[in-house]
C-alpha cells in the first residue's frame, strides 16, 4: 500500500530518527537561549529568533535526512529505486513544507497578538505628554519662557479628571534625546503629544503649538498665537482648553486654574521655576541660583498675594535650601488660600516630614487623591509608607510613578529598591532590563549594580560599579562604593587598598569598632546635625560593650519616639531604634527593653523576605524569651537574596545567648559560604564584563 510504502521509506532513510534528534537539539538550544537571555538581560527577540529559526530549518533538515545518508565513507545520496520512491519524495517534501508553514502561521497570530497587547498596555488612551517648548528666538536667555509655559500647561492638564499626563522629567528627557513623535509616544506611554515653540519679537511673543497623535505623528490640532508677554496667562488657558477638548471631547470636567492670573507674578514664577529646576537637575546644589529662585518666588507672592502656588513654591524652594523656619509661613499661607491643590498638599507633606511629624502621610495621601498625575506626591507618599513599615498600596504607588515618569532613572531606582528589599528577584530583573533599554551612562550602571546587590549578586554589583568607574574615573564615589562591596564580601584587603582611610560605613562593615568610635567622635563635632554619625557611633559603643554610652548617644537622636510616632525618614532611624532596645537589654534595663520590643509586634508587619526584617524580629523575639520563634525567624535569613551584614549577625546582644545553637550557627555558616562562592566567582564575572579592578 502507498501509506505503508511511505512509512517504510521514512524508516529506511532514518527520517523519523533524524526528526527526533532535531527536536531534542532544538529544545535544548532554545532552553539554553532563554536562560542566557534572562540572565544577561538580552532583548526578548533573541529567544523569538531562535524559535523561528528552528521552525524554518525543520523542512531543510528533513530534506537532507531524506536525501542523504551518513555512512562510514562519508555523506552519500540515498538511492531511489523506483518511480514510486520518487513520487514519495515529492509528496514528503510537500507535506514537510506545508506542515512547517502551517506551524508558522499558527504561532504568528499569537506573536502579533502579544505585540499588540503590549502596545495596548503601554500606551493608554486619554494620555498625553507636554514636551518642552523650543526657544526659536535670538536670545538664549528667553528659554525660561518656553520651558515655563510647558510646565504650567502640564500642571493644568494634570488637574483634568480622566487625563493621564506624563511627568516633567520624562518629557524633558524625550525632548533632549531628540525623539520623533512615534518614538516619544512609545517611550512615554502616551497617545498624544503637545509640542511647540516660542519666539520673542520685540514686545511680542510668537507661540506655535500643536497636538500630535503619537501613533501616526500627524497633527490633530495646531495654532499660532501672537501676543504680548502680559497675555501669556490667557494663551496658556486657551491651549489647555483646546487640548483637553481634543483629547476628551465627551468629557464633563472643570479645567484647573493657572498658578496666577497676574502677568508680573506669572513671569517671575516662570523664571524662578526655571532656576529651581536647573538646581534640582544637578548633583551638587548651586546655592546662588537657588537663592535667586527663592527671591523671585517671594516677589511673585508679593505681586499676587492670593496665589496659593506662589506661596507653596516659595516654601518648597526654602525647604530645598534647608530653611525650615523660613518655609513655614509661606507653606501654611498656601494651605490657607487653597487646601484643594495637590501641589500645596505635597509641599505641606514635605514640611511635616522634614519636621518629623506624623501628619506628613495624610498630606501626601491628600495630594495624590487631588491629582493622580502628581508624580512627586506619588513618590513621596510611597517613601513615607516605606519608613512606616506599611506596605499597603506601596508597590502600586511606585508602579504608577514609573508609568507616569518612565524616563526618570530615580523612579526605576525606587521601584527596584522596593522589590529588591522584598526579595522579588523576577521583578528586579525586569527593572534591570528596562533600565538597560532606556538608559545608558554612569548613573544607570550604578543603579544596576545596586539592584544586583539586592539580589545577592555582589560580584555583578562590583562589575557594574567598575563600569561606572571606568566611564567616570575622576569621581571618588565609585571607589568608595567598590570598597563597600568588597567589604560585604569580607575582602577587607581590597577594601583598604581602595580606601586607605575608611569611612564610618566601611569601619562598620569591617567590625573595626574602636576606629569607628575615634572617627565618629570627631565627626560629631564637625557635623553635629548628621544623625547617621550618631547611630553608627552608638552601635560601635554597644558592640564594644559600652552600652551606657550607646544609650546616651541614642537619646540625643529622638529615639525611640521617632519610630514609635511613625516619623522615621531613613534606614538609620530603624538601626538606631533596634540598637537602643538591644543596648537597654544589655545594660540591664530589661523592662524598658521589653516594652519597646513588644511595640515591634504592633508595627513590624510589612516585610516578607528581607533579611533585615527576619533578623530584627528574631532579635526582639530572643529578648522577649521566645527562643524557638527567634531561631525559626533567624533561619529565614538564609532565604533572603540580599547578603546580610556581618556586624548585626555577630555583634548584637540578642544573639549572644544563641551562638551555641545549631540553627543559628547554620545561619552564620550559610552566610559565609555565600561570601566564599561570590569571591570565587568574581574573577570570571569581571572577565565576562571586560573590566578590571
Amino acid at each position: 500500500m502507498a501509506g505503508s510504502s511511505f512509512f517504510a521509506e521514512l524508516r529506511r532513510r532514518k527520517v523519523i530518527q533524524s526528526a527526533a534528534i532535531y527536536f531534542a537539539v532544538a529544545w535544548g538550544v532554545v532552553e539554553v537561549t532563554v536562560t542566557v537571555v534572562e540572565q544577561l538581560f538580552l532583548p526578548q527577540w533573541v529567544s523569538t529568533v531562535a524559535v523561528i529559526a528552528f521552525v524554518m530549518g525543520f523542512p531543510v533538515a528533513m530534506f537532507l535526512a531524506w536525501t542523504f545518508d551518513l555512512t562510514s565513507e562519508g555523506l552519500e545520496r540515498t538511492p531511489v529505486s523506483s518511480r514510486r520512491g520518487k513520487a514519495t519524495i515529492g509528496g514528503a517534501l510537500l507535506l514537510l513544507t506545508a506542515g512547517t508553514a502551517g506551524l508558522f502561521f499558527l504561532i504568528r497570530p499569537g506573536l502579533e497578538s502579544n505585540v499588540e497587547q503590549a502596545r495596548a498596555v503601554s500606551v493608554l488612551p486619554n494620555s498625553i505628554a507636554v514636551l518642552p517648548f523650543e526657544n526659536t528666538g535670538s536670545d538664549p536667555a528667553d528659554a525660561y519662557l518656553g520651558d515655563g509655559l510647558s510646565d504650567e500647561l502640564r500642571d493644568q492638564l494634570g488637574q483634568v479628571p480622566g487625563l493621564r499626563v506624563a511627568a516633567r522629567s520624562s518629557s524633558v528627557a524625550a525632548r533632549q534625546q531628540g525623539l520623533a513623535a512615534q518614538a516619544a509616544s512609545e517611550k512615554l506611554g502616551v497617545a498624544s503629544l503637545v509640542e511647540g515653540s516660542m519666539r520673542r519679537q520685540g514686545s511680542r511673543l510668537r507661540i506655535s503649538v500643536q497636538l500630535i497623535e503619537g501613533r501616526t505623528g500627524l497633527a490633530l490640532w495646531s495654532q499660532t498665537f501672537e501676543r504680548s508677554p502680559a497675555e501669556l496667562v490667557k494663551v496658556q488657558e486657551e491651549i489647555v482648553r483646546a487640548v483637553a477638548a481634543q483629547v476628551l471631547p465627551e468629557g464633563d470636567y472643570e479645567l484647573g486654574r493657572p498658578a496666577t492670573r497676574d502677568a508680573s507674578a506669572h513671569e517671575k514664577m516662570l523664571l524662578a521655576r526655571y532656576y529651581e529646576q536647573r538646581v534640582r537637575n544637578r548633583e551638587t546644589v548651586d546655592q546662588d541660583l537657588l537663592v535667586q529662585a527663592v527671591e523671585l518666588y517671594r516677589e511673585a507672592s508679593e505681586a499676587d498675594p492670593e496665589s496659593a502656588l506662589a506661596h507653596a513654591r516659595l516654601g518648597a524652594a526654602l525647604l530645598f535650601l534647608g530653611d525650615l523656619d523660613g518655609a513655614e509661613a509661606p507653606i501654611f499661607r498656601a494651605l490657607a488660600l487653597d487646601p484643594g491643590l495637590s501641589e500645596v498638599q505635597n509641599t505641606v507633606g514635605l514640611y511635616y516630614w522634614a519636621r518629623g511629624l506624623p501628619e506628613a502621610g495624610p498630606a501626601f495621601e491628600r495630594a495624590v487623591a487631588l491629582n493622580s498625575n502628581n508624580v512627586d506626591a506619588l513618590h513621596n507618599y510611597a517613601e513615607w509608607h516605606w519608613f512606616q513599615y506599611d506596605r499597603g498600596g506601596l508597590p502600586e504607588l511606585l508602579e504608577r510613578a514609573v508609568a507616569l515618569d518612565p524616563l526618570s532613572l530615580s523612579r526605576h531606582a525606587a521601584l527596584g529598591e522596593y522589590y529588591g528589599k522584598e526579595g522579588q528577584v523576577d521583578k528586579v530583573q525586569a527593572i534591570i532590563r528596562s533600565v538597560r533599554e532606556l538608559f545608558d551612562g554612569v548613573e544607570s550602571y550604578r543603579l544596576i549594580g545596586r539592584l544586583q546587590e539586592l539580589m545577592g549578586n555582589v560580584d555583578e554589583a562590583i562589575a557594574w560599579t567598575l563600569r561606572a568607574r571606568d566611564a567616570e574615573p575622576d569621581n571618588p564615589d565609585h571607589r568608595g562604593r567598590l570598597a563597600e562591596l568588597y567589604a560585604l564580601l569580607g575582602d577587607f584587603e581590597t577594601t583598604l587598598a581602595l580606601e586607605p582611610e575608611p569611612s564610618l560605613g566601611l569601619l562598620f562593615l569591617m567590625r573595626r569598632y574602636q576606629q569607628l568610635i575615634d572617627l565618629a567622635e570627631l565627626q560629631m563635632i564637625e557635623y553635629p546635625d548628621d544623625i547617621s554619625v550618631r547611630y553608627l557611633l552608638a552601635f560601635a559603643y554597644h558592640a564594644a560593650g559600652n552600652h551606657p554610652a550607646a544609650i546616651r548617644i541614642l537619646s540625643t537622636t529622638g529615639q525611640p519616639d521617632i519610630v514609635l510616632n511613625n516619623t522615621t525618614r531613613t534606614v538609620s532611624d530603624h538601626l538606631g531604634f533596634f540598637t537602643l532596645i538591644d543596648a537597654l537589654a544589655a545594660a540591664g534595663e530589661k523592662e524598658t527593653a521589653r516594652m519597646l520590643a513588644l511595640a515591634v509586634d504592633g508595627f513590624h508587619t510589612g516585610y516578607n523576605t528581607s533579611w533585615w526584617y527576619h533578623f530584627h524580629v528574631g532579635c526582639m523575639d530572643a529578648l522577649l524569651g521566645r527562643t524557638e520563634g527567634s531561631l525559626d525567624r533567624f533561619a529565614l535569613i538564609k532565604d533572603s537574596p540580599e547578603l546580610p551584614w556581618e556586624p548585626l549577625l555577630r555583634d548584637f546582644y540578642c544573639v549572644q545567648r544563641l551562638t551555641d545553637d545549631p540553627p543559628y550557627q547554620d545561619v552564620l555558616r550559610h552566610t559565609e559560604e555565600r561570601r566564599q562562592v561570590l569571591r570565587e566567582r568574581l574573577p570570571a564575572t569581571l572577565a565576562a564584563h571586560n573590566v578590571v579592578p
